[in-house]
């Protein structure tokens, strides 16, 4: 199971590829869930309609030992956490101080720029162009990303298949 922050959601619908976040998840074989503090957080349609209590494809799970994160964090970055580190899951996060305090609670975790990297290896996103588009469209979006970051997933080069 992967964990979504509303921030990957966010940056996928934003950049109008909400349906490539679903197709990255699918080919790792993980299922995505959210805590329902991110779940109120939404407020991207194709988000909503991802969920799967409207037969989409993202769980929503009830977490209420959340609080603990709450003096640092939001609750949707909370819940993240809590979801993650109560059941042994990967949390998407992007936010910096809630990246930090999942490395504490030793939780594996990624992000935005990392599942995309993972679709460009993947081969959901086919190309060298295709990804460098999506990089601009995150930019465009108001994204931060630090160029050393940016430029490490441009390199990525797609495992060799055999």
């Amino acid at each position: 199971m992967i964990v979504l922050d509303t921030s990957v959601i966010s940056a996928f619908s934003q950049m109008g590829r909400f349906d490539l976040l679903q197709e990255i998840i699918r080919r790792l074989g993980l299922k995505a869930v959210i805590p329902q503090t991110v779940e109120e957080e939404i407020i991207f349609p194709e988000a909503i309609s991802g969920l799967s209590k409207n037969g989409g494809w993202i769980d929503v799970k009830t977490i209420n030992d959340y609080k603990e994160y709450l003096l640092s964090l939001h609750e949707g970055e909370s819940g993240v956490i809590a979801l993650a580190k109560k059941y042994g899951w990967i949390a998407a996060l992007d936010d910096l101080d809630a990246r930090k305090i999942a490395r504490k609670e030793q939780i594996k975790i990624t992000g935005t720029l990392g599942i995309i990297k993972i679709g460009y290896e993947l081969c959901p996103i086919k190309d060298k162009k295709e990804l460098q588009d999506i990089m601009d469209d995150l930019r465009k979006a108001g994204f931060f990303m630090i160029h050393d970051i940016q430029q490490d997933i441009l390199d990525t080069e797609k495992p060799n298949k055999k």
